[in-house]
């Protein structure tokens, strides 16, 4: 059971460090502001529902 708790952890911990590279790399691309935080704002509506899916299927 604890191994379990222990491979979750990684995995939030990989997902959280990979939206903030992915959120970090969008914020420094060379787009106009109000472009960018529409991007982010769609990618991080994507990503929810995903996740509400994925919750919804357990």
């Amino acid at each position: 059971m604890e191994k379990k708790k222990k491979s979750g952890k990684a995995i939030s911990t990989l997902l959280i460090g990979t939206g903030i590279g992915a959120a970090l790399g969008v914020l420094l691309a060379p787009e106009k502001g109000s472009k960018i935080r529409s991007n982010i704002a769609t990618k991080a509506k994507d990503l929810a529902q995903r996740f509400k899916e994925k919750k919804a299927k357990e």
